[in-house]
C-alpha cells in the first residue's frame, strides 16, 4: 500500500509549532495540557502527519503565545509581536513587570555605550 503524501504546508505549520514549542522551551506534555489537546496529536502535528481545526490552531496559538500568521505563514509582524508583549506583560504581577522594566532599561544602557560613534 502507498504511503499517504503529507501536504507540504502542513509540514510548515508543524515545524513552526515545533520550533515555538522549543523557544518557549516547553515539553509535548506541558503544550498538550495548556492547548487542551493529547500529547499524540501534538507530536503528529509536528511531525506535518495531521492538520487541526480552527479551534485547536488557535488554542495552540494562544498556549504558545505566537500569533496565528506566524503558524501558518511564518510571519511575525511588529503589530503582532506587541500585542503578544502587551498580553505578557499584562499577565506579570507588579513586582515581574518592575524587574524586567529595570532590566530592558539597563540593556538600552549598555546599547547606548556599545553604539557606534555618529551613529544615533
Amino acid at each position: 500500500m502507498a504511503k499517504k503524501e503529507r501536504d507540504p504546508e502542513i509540514i510548515k505549520v508543524g515545524k513552526r509549532v515545533r520550533l515555538a514549542r522549543q523557544g518557549r522551551q516547553m515539553t509535548l506534555e506541558q503544550l498538550a495540557e495548556a492547548a487542551e489537546t493529547s500529547v499524540q496529536f501534538l507530536s503528529q502535528v509536528e511531525k506535518g502527519e495531521q492538520s487541526m481545526t480552527m479551534i485547536k490552531f488557535g488554542k495552540l496559538a494562544k498556549a504558545l503565545r505566537v500569533s496565528s500568521d506566524y503558524l501558518l505563514f511564518g510571519r511575525e509582524g511588529l503589530e503582532d509581536m506587541t500585542a503578544l508583549a502587551a498580553e505578557f506583560l499584562g499577565e506579570m504581577n507588579p513586582i515581574e513587570r518592575d524587574l524586567l522594566a529595570r532590566v530592558v532599561l539597563g540593556l538600552q544602557g549598555v546599547l547606548e555605550v556599545l553604539r557606534p560613534e555618529g551613529e544615533k
